[in-house]
């Protein structure tokens, strides 16, 4: 999924991302979620705005969509007459854009789903927005209207029945512990629910084993512990909490967090760390060290199956190492919306009128904690904005809610739980009743089946935060990583795209699904694993594997796509060909020399060979037998000979899918720079000319399709981030080298 505000200004840098989106959604408290301030359901946010004095701040989609229904706004003097108007200042606006969002955050069904987006109250729509109208991310929709003379939208995000638990992984209040979380979608935080009865300890295993004996217990839990894993900018963050006491549903956080408490740099080093830990496993323990547990059982197997995680956690009083591996502690991501983080679903309000009769938000309010929480909250109500539906929802301001006691001078009267305060109000004659129908009919719409039910509602600033950390992307959206102009001018200054014959030199979307389709799933299983939710990461990989595969085409047979051009075969403008031949490059980052295959085998714990090795460019004459010697590097680099008998056949590497973007994964988090591991380092830094430069360099030397690369960083960057762009072209400056107009259209 790929989600942003439908605001979009520049980020401070030193605003955190949750920070900034809050920043791009204030909200108007009387006009918050879930409730309004006359706690009424309200199913969205009200986002002040004002454009007095500047260029209109245009209001925009926030995902890919598609238009299921929108409204043109009437004028500003129909505004400000009823029934438009109906309070005693000004009028509202009713334009409005309803957007149906198909994407993924996950592997399989389970990983499609729907959602939808309104952005109500809008005083312009642009003339592109249409029912049926394709619709992306960062899109105009219109502007910002009036709601009772405020500057401010409507803004809700909500998904029907058949999509909250593919949302959710659930449909109940809270988190199931009792075992592990879902596997088919992970991102974000790593949780982990540790049972009473825990055992904490002052040191780990010398050797890594889950065996116990010998070290000193410092600690053994008497109540539950929840711990989250943050693993971000090369920092892992361990947090502790536990239940409040005398309560079995408020959290407090247990100690400070700890950070790097089991080694400097503990995400960038992940690599090392498997290949320290788990030598019988060491991908399948890099998936421990990253998720707590093995996600991909289908491509990886632990070994030994009880291999440990040992990591410091805070326990009450205390510090302490606990293998949270171990089956009785249950694991999950942030993908299960675990409810010790504040993450609770409602729907315990079986009323269809459109006050708050929900006992759970009742308890919120009372206990103190409903404020600080409303943002986590998933709310099973009445979609407000069904015209069919309105006398359902309304009638009790003229009959009274079934809690009121209703007097022969029309006034309703009721008791504020838990207390003995009493409120009374007057109940609407029907003249009163018909005038203010009037006006929820003027803002409502048919949205049909889905309307007449209930809906789930989602507070959107804590829906596009939480999902802002999922790195899956939809077959569709990564085909839109393709720009439509794949190759740039070999020479001159400016680079500029190639675009004839079109055949040759451009792509169109439909092509772009084609090419990557067969390997879609796999590569993002490989973002998910080493490159992590933050989209500035992806936008430095992407473009790398692009480049790579020749931008995933066929080279002659579905078999040989991920193959390096010629087999190996001696080039002399790549004179490095005489001492790699078969050790060519293959894979989404070309693994190359005999050396680096054998040190991927071993991180992958591939079985020996037995069969004949396959040798595509003279299968009549291997290059690789039982007997051959290969160099391990370049003879420049201290590379030497060595046999390669029996390790496994490195045609595997390109053949199997998964293998062929693991792969590349492996090379980013191994990749040795300034004499440390993983180019993340690099990825974590500025999305820089120069920065884009530096990981072509680790990649491929820098000189192989430098200024394509360029150009794809740069049209992915605007495809994933969140700048705002409306040029067809933009230009990029690489340090000491030509400057590169990149053309951004898309494919």
């Amino acid at each position: 999924m790929i989600i942003s505000p439908p605001f979009l200004r520049d980020k401070d840098a030193a605003q955190s991302d949750a920070d900034w989106i809050d920043a791009m959604m204030p909200v108007n408290s009387r006009r918050g979620y879930p409730l309004n301030a006359s706690e009424s359901w309200h199913g969205g946010i009200h986002i002040p705005h004002t454009d007095s004095d500047v260029a209109p701040e245009k209001v925009r989609a926030i995902a890919d969509g598609t238009v299921v229904s929108c409204r043109t706004p009437l004028k500003p003097w129909e505004r400000d007459q009823f029934p438009l108007k109906y309070s005693a200042i000004r009028g509202t606006d009713n334009g409005y854009v309803l957007l149906k969002h198909e994407t993924e955050i996950g592997s399989g069904e389970g990983g499609k789903v729907v959602f939808y987006s309104l952005y109500m109250h809008l005083k312009f729509l642009e003339a592109e927005i249409k029912v049926d109208a394709k619709i992306y991310r960062k899109d105009p929709l219109g502007s910002s209207g009036m709601t009772d003379g405020q500057n401010e939208f409507h803004f809700q995000v909500f998904c029907d029945e058949a999509n909250i638990s593919k949302l959710t992984g659930r449909r109940t209040g809270e988190l199931d512990i009792s075992k592990d979380g879902r596997t088919d979608a992970v991102y974000g935080d790593i949780h982990f629910y540790l049972p009473a009865g825990t055992k904490f300890y002052a040191t780990r295993p010398a050797d890594n084993t889950a065996v116990t004996t010998g070290l000193t217990e410092v600690h053994t839990s008497t109540v539950p512990l929840y711990v989250s894993m943050t693993l971000s900018q090369g920092a892992c963050t361990m947090k502790t909490r536990q239940t409040c006491a005398g309560t079995k549903d408020a959290f407090e956080a247990v100690g400070t967090p700890l950070v790097n408490a089991d080694g400097e740099d503990y995400e960038y080093n992940l690599y090392n760390t498997a290949m320290r830990n788990y030598k019988e496993s060491p991908s399948a323990g890099f998936e421990l060290l990253r998720f707590g547990r093995v996600i991909n059982t289908e491509n990886e197997t632990l070994i030994p199956a009880d291999a440990p995680l040992w990591m410091t956690v805070s326990y009450p009083g205390g510090t302490g190492v606990v293998n949270l591996a171990d089956s009785g502690i249950k694991k999950f991501s942030d993908a299960d919306f675990p409810h010790w983080t504040g993450w609770l679903l409602v729907d315990d309000d079986n009323d269809t009128h459109s006050q708050c009769n929900s006992a759970i938000i009742r308890k919120l309010r009372e206990e103190g904690r409903y404020e600080a929480q409303s943002n986590k909250l998933i709310c099973c109500l009445p979609f407000e904005w069904e015209k069919s539906t309105i006398d359902d929802r309304y009638q009790w301001l003229k009959t009274g809610l079934p809690w009121e006691q209703c007097t022969s001078e029309k006034t309703a009267i009721w008791q504020v739980p838990g207390t003995q305060e009493s409120k009374v109000r007057t109940l609407m004659s029907k003249e009163d009743y018909d005038r203010f129908k009037q006006h929820a009919e003027a803002l409502c719409f048919d949205l049909g089946e889905l309307g007449k039910g209930k809906v789930w509602h989602f507070d959107p600033r804590g829906f596009i935060e939480h999902f802002r950390t999922c790195s899956w992307m939809s077959l569709d959206e990564l085909a839109a990583t393709f720009p439509k102009y794949l190759f740039y001018s070999s020479s001159g200054n400016p680079r500029t795209a190639q675009k004839q014959p079109a055949s040759v030199y451009s792509i169109n979307h439909a092509q772009a699904k084609s090419r990557i389709e067969s390997h879609y799933k796999s590569l993002n299983l490989c973002v998910r694993k080493y490159i992590g939710g933050d989209k500035k990461r992806i936008s430095f990989f992407i473009p790398q594997t692009l480049l790579e595969t020749a931008q995933w085409r066929d080279l002659g047979g579905s078999k040989k796509l991920l193959h390096e051009w010629g087999f190996g075969r001696y080039n002399s403008v790549n004179p490095a060909t005489e001492y790699y031949t078969v050790f060519y490059g293959r894979g989404i980052m070309q693994l190359t020399w005999a050396g680096l295959y054998k040190t991927y085998g071993e991180y992958r714990s591939f079985p020996n060979h037995s069969d004949l090795y396959t040798d595509r460019l003279n299968p009549d004459a291997p290059r690789l037998t039982s007997v051959s010697t290969h160099y391990a590097a370049h003879p420049d680099d201290g590379g030497t000979l060595f046999r390669w008998f029996p390790r496994f056949d490195p045609d595997i590497v390109a053949e199997d899918k998964y293998n062929s973007c693991d792969s590349g994964g492996f090379y980013w988090a191994s990749k040795v720079y300034k004499r440390k591991t993983s180019m993340n380092r690099v990825a974590d830094e500025d999305f820089t000319a120069d920065n884009v430069g530096l990981i072509n360099r680790l990649v491929n030397g820098g000189s192989n399709g430098y200024y394509e690369r360029q150009a794809y960083s740069k049209f992915i960057g605007f495809y994933l981030m969140d700048e705002i762009n409306t040029d067809t072209a933009v230009s990029v400056s690489p340090t000491g080298k030509s400057r590169i107009v990149v053309d951004l259209t898309k494919s």
